[in-house]
């Protein structure tokens, strides 16, 4: 059996000390705080050779939604024995998984599957040994210039791997996206706007919610969205720098996710997660860092770098995930060792025992997704 080619239409977190007499955790003065933030932020757009003046950005009533919108471990999901690769570079062992009869045997199929992440996406699947459809604009892949091995995956990245299946597929037809998600189990979506594939109105806020609409058409059980961070917060640096590197991206990710949170409510079992990394770093060690470099958080108040092969690996585990507490939320990724307030209204919550946001940190995946809460979107303002 071969695949098949079908053509269808920032600052680093202050840490308890290990006693059993409770000490006050130092927490950093406003002055220092905004320094970081505003030299995370410098740092992260002088690397795309952004220097202009930012004029105000209005706020958009229509980017918000309410607070809230309307644990099974990941393994239940998971037939099989389990079985471990390691990377060269990667300070963790990579997951890899062997699947029996069912549904498990359903694709994972990904929108923008060239892309820097999608194809990552594409490979991390691969290297699980889980069928996955390569959704592409062209209808080729590889990408030729995207290093597959950074998420450990070295084997067949062409339609003979009988594993993965390669399709054109535009996000700006709604038939081709109807058709194209047929018969999978989940649905990554890692497109944005290109010069070549599209505006940020049609890919990141249309395109986001015609394939939320063809999942749920198609019975797709995970839609799993990359999105951004900030995208709630419109007078933050974060927002106004990219939405001027891109024309109006940031104000089109947010009505795709608010187009997608109202969709899928009261959908039953069908389920949607939005992801919102930090800046998306180009480290020298570009290879999986793993869940215990990794912070989450809920509230789109706190912020990071965070690298590719790390986002990637992410949206497969939580396409693969039934767990109750994932469904039908947003939550914050980004590297637990610089992290900053998206603004500085929000330093607060930098001290991790603020009561309202929680840092997730853990070991494995399993313990880093068990905080999250479902339903939720953003911390609203007092």
């Amino acid at each position: 059996m071969t695949g098949r080619r079908c053509s269808l239409a920032i600052f680093k977190r202050s840490r308890r000390p290990h006693s059993n007499t409770k000490q006050e955790t130092k927490r950093p003065s406003p002055t220092i705080t905004a320094l970081h933030s505003a030299m995370f932020w410098f740092g992260f757009f002088a690397s795309a050779g952004l220097f202009a003046a930012v004029s105000d950005l209005p706020q958009a009533a229509a980017l918000s939604l309410p607070t809230t919108v309307g644990g099974v471990s990941r393994r239940d999901l998971l037939i099989g024995g389990t079985a471990a690769v390691v990377t060269a570079g990667s300070p963790f062992a990579l997951p890899e998984y062997g699947y029996a009869a069912g549904d498990n045997n359903l694709p994972i199929a990904v929108l923008g599957a060239s892309g820097r992440t999608g194809a990552l996406c594409v490979a991390s699947c691969l290297r699980r040994g889980i069928p996955v459809r390569a959704l592409t604009r062209t209808g080729a892949w590889p990408p030729a210039k995207i290093d597959l091995s950074v998420v450990g995956f070295d084997g067949d990245a062409t339609p003979t791997n009988p594993l993965l299946t390669v399709c054109a597929c535009d996000v700006k037809d709604a038939d081709s996206l109807t058709s194209s998600l047929l018969g999978c189990r989940a649905v990554i979506y890692a497109a944005s706007a290109s010069k070549a594939g599209g505006n940020s109105k049609d890919i990141d806020a249309d395109g986001v919610i015609a394939a939320g609409k063809a999942c749920l058409k198609n019975k797709v059980g995970r839609y799993v969205v990359i999105s951004s961070g900030s995208t709630t917060r419109p007078n933050s640096l974060g927002f106004k720098f990219t939405e001027m590197a891109v024309a109006g991206i940031m104000t089109n990710k947010r009505l795709g996710e608010v187009g997608v949170a109202e969709m899928y409510a009261n959908n039953g079992k069908l389920s949607y997660t939005i992801i919102r990394p930090g800046g998306l770093d180009e480290p020298k060690v570009k290879t999986v860092q793993g869940p215990s470099a990794l912070e989450i958080s809920q509230g789109d108040v706190l912020a990071g770098f965070v690298n590719r092969a790390d986002v990637a690996e992410v949206s497969v585990e939580m396409a693969l995930s039934s767990a109750p507490n994932i469904q039908n939320t947003a939550f914050e990724l980004y590297y637990k060792n610089n992290v900053v307030p998206v603004d500085k209204k929000y330093r607060k919550y930098l001290d991790p025992d603020n009561g309202v946001v929680k840092r997730l940190t853990a070991i494995t995946y399993d313990e880093l997704f068990s905080g999250i809460k479902a339903n939720y979107d953003y911390l609203g303002d007092p």
